[in-house]
């Protein structure tokens, strides 16, 4: 018997939209919300190694991962979230739409959004294939452990968990309709939970991604999501739509101790380096880029 999603997606009754990864215990690149400290699953729950009142729920596959004070204003925005996006007239995706995003639209959403985000997003995937060749690391198969911070509907999780990452992605909305629970048949891991705060285990992650969420008025986030990476990982800010100042979002992660990455050039040889010099000569990339990309100091 399989369960209507309000999306259009089916999920087992056996499973209750239960998760299913990549064979990998989630729980070990999760830390407690409240001392930090290791988290164990078991009974369909995350328990604190640390103090066995400290326990978080799993409902639907999404981990809920914040303190129990905090559960009425978690739930207050997410409920918002979901009703700004409708007010705001986005369409709601079902499997297809949700697996080709950004690259083709949603309706509804501002004009040239998927485009910025698009666009910010292959320059992304040109730094992961730029750090896995310097890395040494195989073109398929496992490819490490990832974080998407501020995930919104999770389509870049999603894209991280096809390219062999064993991926966290983190929000404080949840909705089926525009938050963590569109897609309730992740193999990424969906975590409910504060962007400022991420609950992350130290040195866990190869890469960290903000898609949205980063603070620069409040360092404590970025501080906890750096100590997330392992030496050598790298940390990702997407600014697609140029929210930030480039000027004090690079000082805030040379603060962090991340050294920040030059742009990988394009694939073409020599042809797209010559392409790439004349884009900056004749100035038509005088624009801040959409992604800034850091490695951890060893």
């Amino acid at each position: 018997m399989h369960l209507p999603h309000s999306n259009g997606f089916e999920r087992s009754a056996h499973t209750n939209g239960a998760f299913k990864g990549r064979g990998r215990h989630y729980a070990s690149l999760l830390a407690c919300p409240i001392d930090h400290a290791v988290l164990i699953q078991r009974e369909g729950a995350l328990h604190c190694a640390d103090d066995p009142a400290h326990v978080y729920s799993l409902v639907d596959g999404i981990a809920r991962l914040f303190p129990p004070e905090h559960a009425p204003d978690v739930e207050a925005r997410s409920v918002a979230c979901e009703d700004d996006y409708a007010a705001a007239g986005w369409h709601v995706p079902d499997e297809g739409a949700f697996k080709r995003l950004p690259q083709t639209p949603l309706p509804g959403a501002p004009e040239d959004y998927w485009e910025q985000q698009a666009a910010a997003t292959a320059l992304l995937w040109r730094y992961v294939e730029m750090m896995r060749l310097r890395s040494g690391g195989l073109p398929v198969g496992p490819a490490g452990e990832a974080a998407v911070i501020g995930a919104g509907m999770g389509w870049l999780a999603y894209g991280l968990d096809v390219a062999g990452y064993a991926t966290v992605a983190l929000d404080v909305c949840a909705g089926e309709q525009f938050g963590l629970g569109v897609y309730p048949i992740a193999r990424y891991f969906r975590v409910q939970a504060d962007p400022a705060r991420p609950p992350l285990a130290p040195a866990a992650f190869d890469l960290l991604i903000y898609q949205n969420g980063l603070d620069l008025a409040d360092p404590v986030g970025l501080e906890r999501a750096v100590r997330a990476l392992r030496s050598g990982g790298a940390l990702a800010v997407m600014d697609a739509l140029g929210e930030h100042d480039h000027g004090v979002l690079r000082a805030a992660l040379n603060a962090a101790g991340l050294d920040l990455a030059e742009p990988p050039q394009r694939a073409g040889g020599w042809r797209a380096r010559l392409s790439d010099l004349g884009e900056r000569l004749a100035g038509r990339e005088s624009g801040p880029p959409p992604v800034l990309f850091a490695h951890k100091r060893h």
